[in-house]
């Protein structure tokens, strides 16, 4: 019973808040996500554009308008951008998700996008991103970002403060094997390094080394362990970064560069549907207690 407590709060999605109002983002489309029942739709930027789309990708415990500041240097670029509210997190319901789920609706989304080219994840979204990816058997991205990503979810595991809970070795334990139980898999499967094995597209990491919440040392393990990765180091803190002007800039030149080849838009295109679902604030700045995730 302790360990199933624990890993409830481990598990959940409401650290920075109530659940938003659901209004469409300035400038937004709202479209169709097929195939998912933990997330059924999703915002487009530039829904008209040629050129491919961008996928962004939240945080644990955040949800898409914490990504809203990188909607305008990709749209920019001629892509239409996508964004969505993970299982459990922002519009959806429920209070509690898995990185299973996480994955499942990220797979779910790259499908009903079909054109996926650039995929930026922030934070333990990065590892939910990437192992969609691995998954996808459909179009693959050309290029991702990962902003401030932990190498492991077992390494959060083992910084997480416990929330108040006096963390026995015996409760670890036992969160271990409740997560492996809720997951379907082990802990250790959700190492980014080893879910992006079979990957070889071009990454940028870009890490505050002041991060407060997620180590330097992740960053530097990530890129180590990726096949084609760049560590580049930005400002801003660990939910501050997404708003850093260094931040856009790197993420603009980098994504200018792999992107220079023609691009020919496939026919799957998600269907604008006319429920409206989001937040009214664009710009949140959340004051984390955890980055825990299941």
């Amino acid at each position: 019973m302790a360990a199933r407590w624990a890993t409830d709060i481990f598990s959940s999605t409401r650290t920075y808040g109530l659940r938003p109002d659901n209004t469409l983002p300035l400038g937004a489309t709202p479209f169709t996500v097929h195939g998912n029942k933990d997330v059924t739709d999703g915002f487009l930027w530039n829904e008209n554009a040629t050129q491919g789309s961008a996928l962004l990708v939240h945080g644990w415990a955040a949800n898409s308008s914490s990504m809203h500041s990188l909607v305008p240097p990709l749209r920019n670029l001629g892509l239409r951008v996508a964004a969505f509210d993970g299982p459990a997190h922002g519009v959806r319901t429920g209070n509690q998700a898995t990185m299973t789920q996480y994955t499942q609706a990220t797979g779910a989304v790259l499908d009903t996008l079909g054109d996926v080219r650039v995929v930026v994840a922030h934070s333990l979204g990065s590892i939910a991103a990437i192992a969609a990816i691995a998954e996808h058997t459909g179009h693959q991205p050309e290029c991702a970002v990962l902003i401030a990503p932990p190498a492991a979810l077992a390494d959060v595991l083992e910084r997480w403060d416990g929330a108040g809970l006096r963390l026995t070795p015996p409760l670890v334990e036992g969160i271990y094997r409740e997560l492996h139980r809720r997951n379907g898999v082990p802990v250790s499967h959700w190492d980014l390094t080893t879910r992006a094995a079979a990957l070889d597209i071009p990454t940028l990491v870009l890490h505050d080394p002041h991060d407060p919440m997620v180590p330097y040392t992740d960053a530097r393990t990530v890129t180590a362990g990726l096949k084609n990765a760049h560590l580049t180091d930005t400002d801003g803190g660990h939910m501050g970064i997404l708003m850093s002007r260094t931040t856009t800039t790197h993420l603009t030149h980098f994504t200018t560069q792999h992107l220079t080849t023609p691009h020919t838009p496939t026919p799957n295109n998600p269907h604008p549907h006319p429920h409206q679902h989001t937040h009214p604030h664009p710009h949140p700045h959340p004051h984390p207690h955890h980055e825990g995730t299941t």
